[in-house]
C-alpha cells in the first residue's frame, strides 16, 4: 500500500474509532491487534495516528473489516503468474448528498458551507432545502434523490429529533443504506453521537458544533475525494466563522 492510500485508511479508522470511543479507548483496542507503543503517554489524535502508521497494510485492512468499513477503495486482487498481489486502488468518491429535516435548514446551510471551504465543488453537493442545491423544477422527488445515491456518493446524516420524525428523512436513510457505501452521521445538538441508534451506529460521526470533529472531518474528505489539503492558516479562520454560525443558530432554537 503507497503513502497516499495508507494515509487515506488509516484517516478512516481513526474516524470510525473516535465517533463511539476516548483516544484512551483506543489504544487499548489497537493494543489488542498488537499495534503497542510503551512511550505513548499523550493520548492525541496525533499519536493515534502515529501508533496506526506502524501497523501493517495487512492489520490495517483487518480493523477496517472489524469497523465494517468498505476497503474496496484502497485494495484491488490481481492474478498474475499463478499468484494474487495486492495493490492500491485509487478511487475518490465525486459527490455530496445532505439528508436533513427541513426544520434544520439553517443550521445544515452553515455545515454545507464548511463543505464548500474544505473544497467540496457546490455543484457536487445535493441538499434539498437549500436553494440551487436540490432539484429541478418539475422534477419527481424521490426519484431523483433514488438516482443521486446511485452515484459514487458520500451521504450525510443530520440527525436531530427533527430527522427522526420526518418521514421523507427515513426514506432517504433507507435508500442511503441500500445504494450507497459510504456515510457519516453529523448529530445535531442538543442530539448527542451518543443517543445514535440502529444502523447510524455503525456510520462515522461527529458533533455538530465540535472544532475538533471538523479537522477530523476536513482531512477525511480530502483522502476521500482526492482533494488538495487546505493550509492550516487558510483553513481555520474559515472553519472558525461558520462555527460560530453554526453555534449561535443552534443556541437561538
Amino acid at each position: 500500500m503507497n503513502p497516499v492510500t495508507q494515509h487515506r485508511l488509516i484517516q478512516d479508522i481513526f474516524f470510525s474509532l473516535q465517533t463511539s470511543h476516548s483516544m484512551k479507548e483506543m489504544v487499548s483496542i489497537l493494543s489488542g491487534y498488537g499495534i503497542t507503543n510503551e512511550s505513548v503517554n499523550d493520548y492525541t489524535q496525533t499519536e493515534i495516528k502515529k501508533l496506526l502508521a506502524t501497523a501493517s497494510d495487512k492489520v490495517l485492512l483487518l480493523i477496517a473489516d472489524d469497523l465494517k468499513i468498505d476497503t474496496s477503495n484502497y485494495v484491488i486482487q490481481e492474478k498474475g503468474k499463478g499468484r494474487t498481489t495486492t495493490k492500491p486502488k485509487e478511487k475518490f468518491l465525486k459527490k455530496v448528498f445532505v439528508s436533513h429535516s427541513s426544520k434544520d435548514k439553517d443550521v445544515v446551510t452553515s455545515f454545507v458551507q464548511i463543505l464548500e471551504v474544505i473544497g467540496i465543488p457546490p455543484e457536487n453537493i445535493f441538499c434539498t432545502s437549500l436553494e440551487g442545491y436540490g432539484t429541478g423544477l418539475g422534477n419527481n422527488f424521490i426519484e431523483e434523490i433514488e438516482a443521486r445515491l446511485d452515484e459514487d456518493v458520500l451521504v450525510f446524516f443530520m440527525l436531530s429529533e427533527n430527522f427522526y420524525q420526518s418521514p421523507m428523512c427515513l426514506i432517504e436513510m433507507g435508500a442511503a443504506w441500500a445504494k450507497t457505501k459510504s456515510q457519516i452521521s453529523v448529530a445535531i445538538t442538543p442530539f448527542q453521537l451518543g443517543k445514535i441508534e440502529g444502523v447510524f451506529k455503525h456510520f462515522q460521526g461527529i458533533q455538530i458544533d465540535n472544532e475538533f470533529h471538523y479537522d477530523i472531518l476536513k482531512e477525511t474528505l480530502e483522502a476521500k475525494f482526492g482533494l488538495e489539503p487546505k493550509r492550516p492558516l487558510v483553513w481555520s479562520p474559515k472553519r472558525n466563522i461558520f462555527l460560530n454560525m453554526i453555534k449561535q443558530q443552534l443556541r437561538s432554537q
